[in-house]
């Protein structure tokens, strides 16, 4: 398939849709807004950059990144300060009876009785302390095991978004241009259903022709133009999802450049179907899901024997609380371990084992279906590729036959109809040759996307 022959093709079908279907005058009216020229590639980088599936993917990427860095900050000390302001209604008071700590001098100690106040009725005490912990490193590293797992998940499956975004902007893009082609192709139909119910009349008129044969002809020009009718709703619907997918406002009219790039060589099925095994994002956010499910195995045992052991060292200060200077620090050791918690640890492991279980069976479907994918979009090359040829032959006959036709009408030998309805049929062989050259394209983009590469 050359690529300057499609693009012939493609520019051919629409100048017939211009002069066919612009009315005298039409140019005069300026009244509609400029349509946005579009190539394939940049439909597909305006759909990587604003398409609302790969923001959120991109936006989950950013959440489980950030995941991971908390799950990283547990491995250095905290620092926290801790304060509080009490009021208290009543305090105790401590009475010292005269001469109860001695007599000095035959007087007493002290001379009488004396009643002490412990601390006021408002008090603050503050305090800054640093933990750091030991044992609990162990379950610190599980955690981030797990948060890394996560965010290698959420790159792979933003990948594999931005890859079917790319792979429904291609569909998309090729069939407004075979639709584009199709309505060409109506459009002649038509003018050839005018010449036919033209002459048609004419020759009832005239007794050479039943009434009949002039009810068929205006059913045929009706039918032609209902297909039109369905291929510009169709067009409409198609251009609206377009802008949907690449992220422009729905009302932008889109002009698409038919000059789509040429499929590239291929990969021999066998080394499609390793490729896709080793590099498919699907897969590769599978596996990703299976070591984030075998670090939670591991954290829940992890969890089960460990005990949580930390070193801390805390510098408080107090103002009217008995019995305390007012500046102190403290230092010590904190152990602590679950001696009976009804079970609830060891059904914790069983619980994470059995999510390990599924992320093993989901990981082998993933697999079969991805060698299911590629060998599907495989076949569909072959079968377009066959059709392809087909469609060139018909092409090829068409073209001879309207270059027939139009010499017998040169020499009085046909009628206007009978050589508009071989431009028509013309039109028809083109355009389903487009619609060939484009099915194939599509099905290599199909064959990449199942490999795990992005159609571009």
């Amino acid at each position: 398939m050359k690529r300057n022959a499609a693009l012939f093709l493609v520019m051919a079908l629409r100048m017939a849709i211009a002069f066919s279907s612009c009315p005298a005058g039409a140019g005069e009216t300026g009244n509609a807004p400029p349509s946005r020229h579009l190539t394939l590639q940049e439909a597909v980088q305006l759909a990587l950059q604003h398409n609302h599936d790969i923001r959120i993917a991109s936006y989950t990427v950013e959440e489980k990144r950030q995941a991971k860095e908390v799950a990283k900050s547990s491995y250095f000390p905290s620092i926290r300060n801790d304060s509080s302001f009490m009021h208290v209604t009543d305090t105790e008071l401590i009475e010292i009876k005269a001469g109860s700590l001695g007599v000095a001098g035959a007087t007493p100690i002290p001379p009488g009785n004396a009643i002490i106040n412990q601390g006021g009725e408002n008090f603050a005490t503050s305090g800054t302390q640093i933990t750091q912990p030991l044992t609990t490193l162990l379950k610190i590293r599980r955690k981030n095991d797990l948060a890394q797992a996560e965010l290698i998940a959420s790159r792979e499956k933003a990948k594999l978004a931005g890859n079917d975004v790319a792979l429904a902007v291609h569909q998309v893009y090729y069939s407004i241009l075979i639709a584009e082609a199709h309505h060409s192709a109506t459009e002649a139909r038509i003018k050839a259903s005018e010449a036919l119910q033209s002459e048609r009349l004419e020759q009832v008129k005239f007794g050479s022709a039943l009434e009949q044969e002039s009810i068929d002809s205006r059913a045929q020009l009706l039918q032609a133009q209902q297909e039109i009718l369905t291929t510009d709703l169709q067009l409409s619907d198609l251009k609206l999802k377009l802008n949907d997918l690449i992220g422009l406002p729905l009302s932008t009219a889109v002009d698409l450049d038919a000059a789509v790039t040429a499929a590239q060589e291929t990969c021999r099925r066998e080394e499609c179907v390793t490729t896709a095994a080793a590099s498919h994002p699907e897969i590769l956010a599978a596996r990703a899901e299976m070591q984030k499910a075998e670090a939670a195995v591991r954290l829940a045992k992890t969890d089960m024997w460990v005990p949580d052991v930390e070193a801390f060292a805390r510098y408080s200060y107090q103002d009217n609380v008995p019995f305390l200077a007012r500046n102190f620090g403290t230092f010590g050791v904190h152990f602590g371990y679950d001696v009976f918690d009804s079970g609830r640890k060891r059904a914790s492991v069983h619980e994470r084992e059995a999510q390990l279980s599924q992320a093993k069976e989901n990981l082998a479907r993933l697999t079969d279906e991805v060698e299911l994918a590629v060998d599907t979009a495989y076949n569909k090359l072959d079968r377009t590729q066959q059709m392809l040829k087909v469609s060139e032959e018909v092409v090829a006959l068409r073209n001879e036959s309207n270059r027939v036709m139009q010499q017998k009408l040169l020499q009085g030998a046909a009628l206007n109809s009978q050589a508009a309805n071989a431009i028509a049929q013309q039109y028809d062989a083109k355009a389903l040759l487009l619609q060939s050259q484009l099915n194939f394209l599509q099905a290599h983009d199909e064959l990449l996307n199942a490999t795990g590469r992005t159609p571009e």
